[in-house]
Parts: structure tokens; C-alpha cells; sequence
């Protein structure tokens, strides 16, 4: 892996800890859990249309190379699998609550799929207009 990579990589994977910190933070004292179900609902509908925007953008500053579809599965990578490590080691582990957390923790649990299918999109939806131009 060349130089440049690996920078991008680690942006990245240095992004999916600050991401999970964030959300970590706003669903103190007890990861959302006091929150109530509209509430959870509604934080799950905008987080999803946040990074309708904030994934374009994210892949044209991260990856210059425009190959768009191929990097988003990278930013789809790297804003689940190390959140869902995240929450197995401060929910699971240190939480007590093992692997049972997810179906608990089901709006944590949906976006370690969801990105996997908005983020694809979204980069095929960037290359088509590539080619549209």
C-alpha cells in the first residue's frame, strides 16, 4: 500500500472513532437507551439523510481518484465494521451485555447495514453523472 493510501485509510479509520465518540456523547448517559422509541426512530431517519449529502462529499475529499462505487464501499467499511468493534468492546464487553446488545441497540444495529447499501448507491449515482457529463 503506497504512501497515499495508507493516509486515506487512516483518515478514515481515524473518522470512524470520531464518528462513534460523537454518538457516543449524545446518547449519554446510557447510549440512547433512555431515549424513547419515536426518539430513536427519528435520530435514525436523520442520521440517514445526513449522509445523503455528507457522503458525496466525503468521497470526493478522501478519494481523488473518482472512483466512486469502489470507495464507498471503502467509507462503507470503515463506518461499520470499527463501530460495530466499538460497540462490541463499550457495550458488549465493558457493558456486560455480550453480542445480546444487538438487537437491543437496534438503531446502532441498522446502520451497520444500511451504509452498506446507501453508500454504493450513492457512489454509483456519482460515477453515472460522471459519465452523464
Amino acid at each position: 500500500m503506497n504512501k497515499i493510501a495508507l493516509k486515506y485509510h487512516l483518515a478514515l479509520l481515524l473518522m470512524s472513532f470520531v464518528t462513534w465518540g460523537f454518538f457516543v456523547l449524545v446518547g449519554l448517559p446510557d447510549y440512547y437507551q433512555s431515549w424513547s422509541y419515536e426518539a430513536k426512530v427519528i435520530i435514525v431517519i436523520l442520521v440517514t439523510i445526513m449522509y445523503i449529502p455528507l457522503a458525496p462529499f466525503l468521497l470526493k475529499k478522501m478519494f481523488p481518484d473518482r472512483e466512486y462505487f469502489k470507495n464507498s464501499l471503502w467509507l462503507a467499511l470503515y463506518l461499520t465494521v470499527p463501530l460495530f468493534i466499538y460497540d462490541v468492546i463499550f457495550i458488549g464487553w465493558i457493558g456486560g451485555e455480550g453480542l445480546q446488545f444487538i438487537p437491543i441497540y437496534w438503531y446502532l444495529t441498522f446502520f451497520y447495514f444500511s451504509f452498506w447499501v446507501q453508500f454504493p448507491l450513492i457512489g454509483l449515482l456519482m460515477e453515472k453523472n460522471i459519465e452523464d457529463e
